[in-house]
């Protein structure tokens, strides 16, 4: 996947809106527990913490004592990571006997794989944090493509950025609103790889009313599944 110097900063921009949601601000210190190499995991949340002005720890992925004792010693207040690695961190607390109140972390951007509500409930009691979705895929930008609030289990995309549809698998066509379907995207602004309707494959809905938490973006649902797998 290929990116210009503006598509990166237009990246940027749209994980720190992610970030911003989840309650980030420049006095956090966020901890990346998503691989950096060329997944776009760990460079997409590490530039989105940068634009906002937090600090940032480039933790990578792995060595799960190691990454409690940052998140212990740094005073990490938000984690960046998949859903089952969160998950993880919190069993390996639990079976070493080390208590949630001896991390400092307030919130957490978890992606890269579909998780459920019951999952995040799951997140949220055993780190006691607020967990928020991210979603993305390198094609498009990486994460950032769109993200969770506070006022819905759905996600907002970045609609100046990219521009959703939701077609029937078997004719192509786009289907109503709350109707599930193909993910697909059509980037606006990206020059170094933009790409026309293209087909995730991800399965999900759209919705264009406003949210409870007052942004009109268009509301994506949480991934279901995928129509190819």
């Amino acid at each position: 996947v290929g990116y210009t110097a503006g598509d990166l900063a237009l990246w940027d921009e749209c994980v720190a809106r992610a970030l911003t949601c989840a309650g980030g601000t420049r006095k956090d210190i966020i901890q990346v527990c998503y691989g950096y190499g060329l997944f776009t995991g760990g460079l997409g949340l590490h530039g989105g913490a940068e634009r906002i002005g937090a600090t940032v720890i480039p933790a990578s992925t792995g060595n799960t004592a190691r990454q409690i004792t940052m998140l212990q010693d740094y005073g990490s207040t938000m984690l960046c990571c998949t859903p089952s690695y969160a998950l993880y961190i919190g069993d390996t607390m639990e079976k070493n006997n080390i208590p949630v109140s001896s991390i400092h972390l307030k919130a957490g951007l978890f992606g890269a794989e579909p998780w459920t509500v019951r999952m995040k409930e799951e997140i949220e009691k055993r780190l006691g944090i607020r967990a928020y979705d991210i979603y993305g895929l390198s094609e498009i930008s990486g994460p950032g493509v769109s993200f969770g609030c506070d006022g819905s289990d759905g996600l907002h995309v970045n609609d100046d950025h990219f521009l959703i549809e939701i077609v029937d698998p078997a004719t192509g066509k786009n289907v109503p609103d709350g109707e599930k379907g193909e993910v697909v995207f059509t980037t606006l602004t990206k020059r170094g790889l933009p790409l026309l309707r293209y087909n995730t494959h991800d399965i999900s809905s759209i919705t264009h009313e406003r949210c409870a938490c007052g942004r009109t973006l268009t509301r994506m649902a949480r991934i279901t599944g995928r129509s190819d797998d």
